[in-house]
């Protein structure tokens, strides 16, 4: 019998260095396990559904922000959704390793549109209905990267433009700072409760750790929690 490969989110607030730890953590694994699935979220130039999450974050329909997120999620777990039943799960029943910039697990920015008494049936709707009922793919381990969001906001100042804002710096998700704020205490509350998300810290003294030091705290959490890598 074939043992089933594991699946690995790297999540984190807007301009947390999600995307370099993501290339860092694809060349270790290919090293260390051989040829793996890569696949980064939101699809927005390769799924249909992608291309409107990326119209909804340019604005191009109203403010995506106030919209109520049983809404606006929608589109997101879609995406997910078929990127699951055509690749995720088929690659990971042949004993194949998947590795995923951002994922379902960013859902956490639409759990933190809502007021704290609000949160809790959003997270049990959110939750239940994407892995449970949908049947979208759960990672085995989200790694959590730690950047405050004041921090998180000077480094997105730096960021180079994306092709779906068109010219825009920041999205209406980054632009917001109350809203970075909520999500980055969102981010904690499931690295509290649940066991497959784990924090990696990354700035000390308010100074962005550099990007080498980040992954190996990630290696190290990534081998202290699948025996195969502890060989």
């Amino acid at each position: 019998m074939i043992e089933r490969g594991k699946f690995i989110v790297i999540e984190g607030t807007d301009a947390s260095g999600k995307t370099t730890q993501f290339e860092l953590m694809q060349q270790k694994m290919e090293a260390e396990i051989g040829q793996i699935m890569i696949a980064d979220f939101p699809r927005y130039y390769n799924s249909v559904w992608g291309k409107v999450i990326g119209q909804l974050l340019k604005g191009d329909h109203g403010d995506f922000i106030s919209v109520t997120p049983y809404l606006t999620a929608l589109p997101y777990m879609i995406d997910q959704y078929t990127w699951s039943r055509d690749e995720g799960w088929p690659h990971q029943a042949k004993g194949g390793w998947i590795l995923s910039n951002r994922y379902f697990t960013s859902n956490v920015h639409q759990v933190a549109k809502l007021e704290e008494d609000r949160r809790a049936k959003f997270r049990d709707w959110i939750w239940t209905s994407g892995y449970d009922e949908l049947g979208i793919l759960k990672p085995d381990l989200v790694l959590f990267m730690d950047v405050p969001p004041e921090v998180g906001q000077e480094l997105n100042q730096k960021k180079k433009s994306r092709s779906y804002l068109e010219g825009k710096k920041s999205d209406l998700a980054e632009s917001n700072s109350a809203h970075q704020q909520a999500a980055y205490e969102e981010y904690h509350y499931m690295v509290q409760n649940e066991k497959s998300w784990v924090r990696v810290a990354c700035v000390t003294e308010r100074q962005i750790d550099t990007p080498e030091t980040i992954h190996e705290r990630a290696w190290d959490l990534v081998k202290g929690r699948f025996e195969q890598l502890g060989k």
